[in-house]
């Protein structure tokens, strides 16, 4: 077999590799994301939504609570009034609603309407009264602008004290009530 050479002596140059048209590449990119969004969603159908040996999620992340109003205004020259609050499990495990506080100085709280712990579970809402008592006037804080409770939840997973705010609705109620047990003690704006 011979090889011809063009007039000035060199072998012809072999042919360009051929390339994919814009077209093709389009259509492989195409069948590879599709290719590769199949195997993820058939993973993720068959992964269980919570493995057997995997430890439950923390109390908080399953954990809310809603103020429901005032049960007991206080009334000018007494001591005492009680809010409503509502925890709820928004998930898989339930939660032991353990202890309920706040630090505010001057009022002491407690939990009346329930024994504490308490367990809380999906569907099943617990609402309970929180008994506030101004002890010292002068020390009770002025407004209640961003007022929280703190509560201490506990399932198989962990121990949790979390600050809870209650929204506008909690702040202006609590405000007044303390605005009413201490009208004249100087420091109320």
């Amino acid at each position: 077999m011979s090889v011809e050479l063009d007039p000035g002596g060199v072998e012809p140059a072999a042919a360009p590799p051929r390339r994919l048209t814009r077209r093709q590449r389009y259509a492989v990119a195409a069948l590879l994301l599709a290719g590769g969004a199949l195997l993820i969603a058939r993973n993720v159908v068959d992964r269980p939504p919570h493995a057997a040996n995997s430890p439950p999620p923390y109390p908080s992340s399953v954990a809310a609570f809603s103020y429901l109003g005032a049960l007991t205004d206080a009334v000018p020259g007494g001591h005492q009034f009680a809010l409503r609050v509502r925890a709820t499990a928004t998930g898989q495990p339930p939660y032991d609603l353990v202890s309920v506080r706040q630090d505010y100085p001057g009022v002491s709280i407690a939990v009346s309407s329930l024994p504490l712990p308490t367990s809380v579970r999906p569907g099943s809402p617990v609402d309970f009264t929180v008994l506030y008592v101004v002890t010292d006037c002068a020390a009770a804080p002025r407004d209640a602008g961003m007022p929280f409770l703190d509560v201490t939840l506990r399932n198989a997973q962990a121990i949790q004290t979390l600050s809870q705010i209650l929204g506008p609705d909690y702040a202006r109620d609590l405000s007044r009530n303390l605005h009413i047990t201490c009208p004249n003690s100087g420091i109320r704006t």
